[in-house]
């Protein structure tokens, strides 16, 4: 994508700039959404928006790149070449430290799109410094999302988004399938889930027909009215990691007399684990903040690194809190204690 206003690339280190620092970056994606307009055109060209942020202490040379799902091409970004496979390249710019700038993608959606959903993609950066050994990455997922069609008349369709809390323990698939016709019709929801992301238990009517593919019957849908769907489901650390990812459900309605009627959407998975850092690795990624520059946990004289140091200070400054908390509790203790005890008796004896 274009790079910021009046982009400048980093002075190399020499005499008076040293090139110590420490390297970080984060991107952030909003998704894709199409809206109705897109069942009445061959293609529709869209817009993903990317937030890249320099999190390092130092200024960096940042390099961006993306990955498009089956169906959507880029339409055009200035700067970014294809690189084969659905993936990207842009060109390097400079960014400084706590610098914070947006870009946009532009992306052309096939008009056949949708019968591949659900689709999701992903968006990677790469950090460097001049003089400074080691890099710092992140990368981050984004959603296609396409509305409930092609439209079809008397049928109606919505699932809601599903959210991973920060635990990490199972959400569910929530699908509500409407009959807006005038006769009584067999109902049928299929859930479609990206890798990563399988039913924790099936509930009554439903079968798994694929890995990732979970066919329901709700049953005979009176006219006029609507059958819900809760379907429980789990997702692995890698999955929510990369979320936002999107999922899709296939709603149909089979009546008793009549063609049969069909339509499908997509919908969001988000996860508050993407925030967090990922369980087993050793270090923070570029989506948790500052890295070391050469993935060392001292600074190159020895010392402590600023990170190291911050942690001793805060713990501590835990510590004393604690040390204070327990004296002002023996303090007030003691004290109820005297007040509440019996007056001694001073009558002198004889």
């Amino acid at each position: 994508p274009p790079p910021p206003p009046a982009p400048t690339v980093a002075p190399p280190a020499g005499p008076g700039r040293p090139a110590s620092g420490q390297l970080g970056v984060r991107v952030t994606t909003e998704d894709v959404w199409l809206g109705a307009d897109y069942w009445n055109a061959r293609s529709t060209v869209t817009r993903l928006r990317v937030t890249v942020t320099n999190t390092g202490s130092a200024p960096e040379l940042i390099r961006l790149g993306y990955t498009l799902p089956a169906g959507l091409t880029d339409a055009g970004t200035p700067g970014c070449a294809s690189a084969g496979g659905g993936t990207y390249r842009c060109g390097e710019w400079s960014a400084a430290p706590g610098a914070r700038f947006s870009s946009t993608v532009r992306v052309r959606v096939s008009g056949k799109a949708w019968r591949w959903m659900p689709l999701s993609g992903s968006v990677q950066v790469t950090a460097t410094a001049p003089g400074v050994s080691g890099s710092a990455a992140d990368d981050e997922g984004f959603a296609v999302l396409f509305p409930p069609g092609p439209p079809v008349p008397g049928i109606s369709l919505r699932a809601d988004e599903v959210v991973f809390d920060i635990s990490g323990g199972p959400s569910a698939v929530a699908v509500q399938l409407g009959n807006t016709g005038r006769v009584d019709a067999a109902g049928r929801i299929e859930v479609i889930l990206p890798d990563g992301v399988t039913p924790q238990t099936l509930p009554v009517g439903c079968t798994a027909v694929a890995p990732t593919r979970t066919r329901c019957d709700v049953g005979t849908v009176p006219a006029g009215r609507t059958a819900s769907l809760r379907l429980p489901v789990v997702a692995t650390p890698e999955a929510q990691r990369h979320a936002p990812l999107a999922g899709a459900v296939i709603g149909r309605l089979d009546p008793r007399s009549g063609r049969t009627r069909q339509m499908q959407m997509s919908f969001r998975i988000t996860a508050a684990a993407a925030m967090a850092t990922p369980i087993g690795t050793p270090a923070p990624t570029g989506s948790q903040g500052v890295l070391a520059a050469a993935g060392q946990a001292r600074a190159d004289d020895g010392r402590l690194s600023s990170v190291q140091q911050t942690a001793i200070t805060l713990i501590a400054v835990s510590g004393l809190l604690v040390v204070l908390a327990l004296a002002l509790a023996t303090t007030s203790l003691r004290r109820r204690m005297t007040e509440s005890a019996p007056e001694a008796n001073t009558t002198p004896a004889g």
